[in-house]
């Protein structure tokens, strides 16, 4: 049910009244990888799993000719201004006082689109102090969807350093033709050669199979060999338990697994394999073939699951983007399966169990004692916000944010300098936000991760006001109503940080 227009500031019709034929249209017409997104799912829209993002205007070529109508959303936004002046320390920009910040935002909190009075909950601090400048329902036990996992990212941080990499190998068998591929919590390769200039796809499947060529020629191995798989690391359930079959075979999530290809990350509408680790296996039984190894097995087969010998003479090896990239990307993305990953490596490395429960608990209990959070009351289910159960108050997401942007958690901090926060309007899960004339003071400004659930909207991050002052903002309403109210849920949000970055007060 739509709600009924907003007393202060909705006069009209609503910007998104469509048909909800057309919006379904509007809601798929994302970036080029995030086709698929549905107004009420739990993957936010806007990016590609894979890091690929709308390409901004600079990308576009220059020509002498009259230019041509914008073809893309990008192109048909504005190019951030140059500076007049250069940017200082956003420490010494003024500081807003609390009355002139609230009056504000008030107009735009006060949207009916964000449902009830009492299921809005705002904070917006001093990025540098965490001084409180604006508080509504900031401790109430709220949804928070997607931004559940600023909190896993600052426990991964802890328990993963962040120029960490992930090792997949390729070992010797238990005899001279088997050749056992070890997974090692890489799920980005490529399906061919890798790219070291990218965070998916850093390695391949086909790096691997021409370095394990080499060393059988160079051990005079000429019969076919076997390939076996090793999947003993870190090893899990790939779907929760708590999450409904419904989540995975539409592609709102993919599957946990140490082992898989960047090209099988799940995208609404665009489900993952149903055993990544398989098509791994098979895309490297075919490089084999390419490097010149004759491979026993027939070739849509699957491999045999083993547990590879321990100390067997390693054949092959190759990395992963650094743990800060690769969380990066998956923030970026809102990615649910690959924060789940990382959430699930980062507990086994501190000694802690690889279920559910456990892991979840280590994520309260790391952001607790590491960060001096406050989570009494709170509860988390998994460490991707997809789950039901999850109850945060935003002041907790907002102590996260201060402690990743006031200098006292580098780890935190270079997680989201390396994009683990979008950039509004331009990249990740926020390059299809920020599309209003009225919010365009936010655009290429404020950098925030989104949260979107059935009925849920949340927006946590930073914004650098007109006086130069960094804040955190951190907003949920978890009652929103259906259809194209949660476009403009999602504007209403838009706007609030808009206000923030205009804010000469």
């Amino acid at each position: 049910m739509v709600p009924e227009p907003a007393r202060r500031r909705r006069p009209g019709p609503s910007r998104y009244a469509v048909a909800p034929v057309c919006l379904l249209i509007l809601l798929l017409a994302g970036s080029p990888g995030a086709a698929g997104a549905a107004p009420a799912g739990p993957h936010d829209a806007g990016a590609t799993s894979t890091g690929a993002t709308v390409p901004t205007p600079d990308d576009a070529a220059v020509t002498t000719d009259a230019p041509a109508a914008p073809t893309t959303q990008a192109e048909a936004r504005p190019r951030i201004r140059g500076l007049a002046t250069p940017l200082g320390q956003v420490a010494d920009g003024v500081l807003p006082t609390r009355d002139s910040l609230s009056a504000a935002v008030s107009d735009e909190l006060a949207s009916d689109w964000l449902g009830p009075e009492d299921r809005r909950a705002v904070t917006i601090r001093d990025a540098m102090t965490g001084e409180h400048l604006a508080d509504r329902n900031a401790d109430l036990l709220v949804t928070p969807a997607s931004t559940t996992k600023i909190l896993a990212a600052a426990a991964v941080v802890q328990g993963l350093p962040p120029g960490r990499t992930f090792t997949t190998r390729v070992v010797a068998g238990t005899t001279p033709q088997d050749v056992v591929l070890v997974a090692g919590g890489d799920m980005l390769l490529a399906r061919g050669e890798g790219d070291p200039e990218q965070v998916a796809g850093r390695l391949g499947a086909a790096d691997l199979a021409a370095r394990t060529a080499r060393s059988l020629q160079d051990q005079g191995v000429t019969g076919p060999v076997t390939v076996h798989l090793d999947l003993d690391h870190v090893a899990g359930p790939d779907v929760l338990d708590s999450w409904t079959d419904f989540w995975v075979s539409e592609g709102y999530t993919g599957r946990v697994v140490q082992l898989g290809l960047a090209e099988d990350i799940a995208l609404p509408q665009a489900p993952s394999p149903a055993d990544p680790p398989q098509e791994v296996a098979r895309a490297f039984r075919d490089a084999l073939v390419r490097a010149g190894v004759e491979v026993s097995g027939e070739e849509e087969a699957d491999v045999e699951v083993v547990s590879a010998v321990e100390g067997a003479a390693e054949l092959a090896s190759g990395e992963s983007a650094p743990v800060r990239d690769v969380l990066a990307l998956a923030l970026a993305t809102s990615d649910n399966a690959m924060v789940e990953q990382l959430a699930r490596q980062a507990a086994a490395e501190e000694g802690v169990a690889t279920d559910r429960a456990s892991v979840t608990g280590w994520i309260r209990d790391t952001v607790q004692e590491a960060y001096g959070v406050d989570l009494t009351g709170a509860e988390i289910a998994d460490a991707s916000g997809l789950s039901d159960g999850t109850r945060i108050p935003v002041s907790a997401v907002a102590d996260v944010l201060v402690a990743g942007a006031d200098g006292q958690h580098p780890a935190l901090q270079e997680v989201l300098a390396a994009g683990g926060l979008p950039i509004a309007g331009y990249t990740g899960t926020l390059a299809t936000r920020f599309h209003l004339p009225v919010h365009a003071a936010g655009v290429g400004n404020a950098r925030a991760k989104t949260g979107s659930l059935p009925n849920v909207t949340s927006l946590a991050g930073t914004v650098v006001t007109a006086e130069g002052r960094l804040l955190v903002f951190a907003m949920t309403a978890d009652r929103i109503g259906e259809d194209g109210a949660v476009l403009e849920a999602r504007s209403a949000l838009d706007e609030v940080v808009a206000q923030l970055a205009r804010c000469g007060c």
